[in-house]
């Protein structure tokens, strides 16, 4: 029973745990007014890295657009990273920057 209950936990331990790499990351100018910040993530899975699409991305700018309706988005930070799991890939992308109302008045 407790070898049976040791290799379940080192099972579970291996294919729950990930690890995780940072591709890229790119900065705008930041402004002076930081008084507005918006934020958006996007994610998707795939099985064995495989993936068909990028929309996760168009969702994520959507998202951040939709917070800034009337402005200028400027300082924005973008990280891209991918979680490897055994058999699937999580990608991510995280958007921050501000929104600056009348900037380009």
């Amino acid at each position: 029973m407790k070898h049976w209950l040791a290799t379940a936990a080192i099972s579970t331990a291996l294919l729950t745990a990930g690890c995780t790499s940072l591709h890229s990351v790119s900065l705008t100018q930041v402004p002076a007014d930081r008084s507005t910040p918006v934020s958006a993530t996007g994610n998707q899975y795939s099985l064995l890295g495989i993936a068909f699409n990028n929309s996760f991305v168009d969702r994520a700018t959507a998202e951040l657009q939709q917070q800034c309706p009337h402005g200028e988005l400027q300082g924005v930070l973008t990280e891209y990273d991918t979680t490897l799991y055994v058999l699937v890939a999580r990608r991510t992308v995280k958007v921050t920057g501000y929104c600056v109302e009348g900037a380009g008045s």
